[in-house]
């Protein structure tokens, strides 16, 4: 007969089998517990076993570059500082960078096999002046769909073409942190373009900025919205190709449209709230730059998009020729404007061009259209004027699917006067 373990009527025995994780990112452990009943006296054999699972701490997503860690600090800062900081944490600078507008220095640091989740906490509660964080993952967002059989929308359907007897958006410097656009590309060669860095020939690489910039600048008529504003493209994406980027890439390129002195800022991406990106973007606001930026394609359940959901900065949703929201858009009451983004004639790397859809392509639209009406008011232009003359869709006034509403170029035209 087996030796009871211990003595009394009940007793658990509680052994770790496994763990798991829920789509939230909860982690779940199997628990099995064994009751020492009487039966057990006799014999283990009739011992009750029973499975349950409890909840673990929850896990944040790996959302960032497993390896890196960013470094940021005031520029007046003594650079012996930084190099002691990097020294004691072991960490490798792999590249520097000065964010000259927001007067930072940034470092991007290998961990050498370090955790940066870690070491970010590590730093953070023993450093006053060196700010450290991991360097987290946006993404573009548009997305092919072939189903959608639609060639664009008429441009009367927000009121652009209002403009055209006066302006074509000439005299506006756009900048769009992107991918790499194909400027060779029939609608888009020998357009005002400057693309910052390298030319990029991979069609994977160009994709998305080839849709964003021709939806702002293309000379087809079906296509560009302000086809004489200007382009500044500062690539922060297109690495990879899942049109994935890096905060510190962004904050870079953002640095480099600042300095360039663009009127427009188009954010055709969105990711999670991230310190040094805010950074930039409130910088380049108070450069008195218009910052456009898409409110996701998370669906309606999401949280908030970033940098979209910033304070001053025009979150843009997608809606299709029905004037319907888009079913993977973002909600939320961040949302400023709808414009369209469903099923979006615009062009593709290799002088093709493609059907579209998402808030990217939303974003790159009201982009346009602002350029349109900067460049026929530029003293004293006011954005809110988008969303007080904007076509009420949904409920009654703002909510949260489709913000103030229809962006409409014709109607804020007539506040202009």
């Amino acid at each position: 007969m087996t030796k009871p373990l211990t003595t009394g009527l009940f007793f658990c025995i509680i052994v770790m089998l496994s763990a798991c994780a829920n789509t939230d990112g909860t982690r779940y452990a199997a628990v099995k517990t064994v009751h020492n009943n009487p039966a057990c006296h006799i014999s283990s054999s009739w011992c009750v076993e029973n499975y349950t699972y409890v909840s673990l701490a929850p896990t944040r997503p790996v959302n960032y570059v497993k390896d890196e860690l960013l470094l940021v600090y005031d520029q007046k800062l003594n650079e012996h500082d930084a190099e002691h900081l990097l020294k004691t944490y072991k960490l490798r600078p792999k590249n520097r960078a000065l964010l000259a507008s927001a007067g930072l220095n940034l470092i991007t640091a290998k961990t050498n096999g370090q955790d940066p989740l870690h070491l970010e906490q590590a730093i953070n509660n023993k450093q006053k002046d060196i700010k450290a964080q991991t360097n987290n993952y946006f993404y573009t967002g548009s997305i092919a769909n072939p189903l959608i059989t639609s060639t664009g929308y008429p441009f009367s359907f927000t009121g652009i073409e209002a403009a055209y007897p006066f302006t074509k958006g000439k005299g506006v410097k756009i900048g769009m942190v992107d991918t790499p656009v194909d400027i060779f590309h029939e609608s888009l060669r020998g357009k005002a373009i400057t693309l910052q860095g390298s030319v990029e020939r991979d069609p994977k690489t160009l994709q998305h900025g080839t849709e964003i910039a021709g939806t702002m600048v293309s000379s087809n008529p079906r296509v560009g919205i302000a086809p004489e504003a200007s382009l500044y493209v500062a690539p922060a994406f297109g690495k990879s190709t899942d049109n994935k980027g890096t905060a510190a890439d962004i904050a870079k390129a953002i640095e480099d449209c600042i300095k360039a002195d663009v009127d427009i800022l188009n954010l055709s991406f969105a990711g999670e709230q991230d310190d040094l990106v805010d950074t930039m973007v409130k910088q380049a606001l108070r450069n008195k730059i218009i910052v456009v930026a898409s409110a996701g394609n998370n669906g309606p359940n999401a949280k908030p998009a970033y940098p979209a959901a910033l304070d001053g900065v025009i979150a843009v949703t997608a809606i299709d020729n029905k004037q319907n929201i888009f079913s993977k858009a973002n909600r939320g009451n961040y949302i400023d404007l709808a414009a369209p983004g469903v099923g979006i004639l615009t062009t593709a790397p290799h002088s093709s061009y493609k059907l579209a859809s998402g808030t990217s392509i939303a974003t790159a639209h009201v982009s346009g259209l602002i350029a349109l009406l900067l460049s026929m008011q530029r003293q004293g232009f006011d954005p809110n004027i988008l969303t007080k003359t904007a076509i009420d869709l949904g409920q009654d006034g703002r909510d949260n699917d489709y913000g103030y509403g229809l962006v409409n170029l014709s109607q804020a035209l007539k506040a202009l006067k």
